[in-house]
């Protein structure tokens, strides 16, 4: 399962990893920086969930390596839409 998502306060990045920390398989937090390079982090991890926030709240310059903050994707191999449905923006990709 893949879906486009988006998290854009403090309360809502908790929130989504104490979702994501009940699957029991991986859940990658997924997109691509400002040169199409790909990332992938843990979404289970309260850490890199935070630095996701954190640069939202700083705005979005440019500058090298930067992430396309306004691509966030959410892949499990368990279809976890429910749970995370009110992240998403625009359903299901895959």
């Amino acid at each position: 399962m893949r879906c486009a998502i988006e998290l854009n306060t403090i309360d809502e990045v908790a929130k989504f990893n104490a979702i994501v920390q009940d699957v029991d398989c991986d859940v990658r937090l997924t997109g691509k920086d400002e040169n199409g390079s790909d990332w992938t982090m843990s979404a289970k991890s309260l850490l890199c969930s935070l630095m996701i926030e954190a640069k939202l709240q700083l705005g979005r310059e440019s500058n090298a390596h930067n992430v396309d903050w306004n691509t966030i994707y959410v892949e499990c191999e368990k279809d976890i839409y429910t749970k995370i449905q009110e992240f998403a923006k625009g359903g299901l990709l895959e």
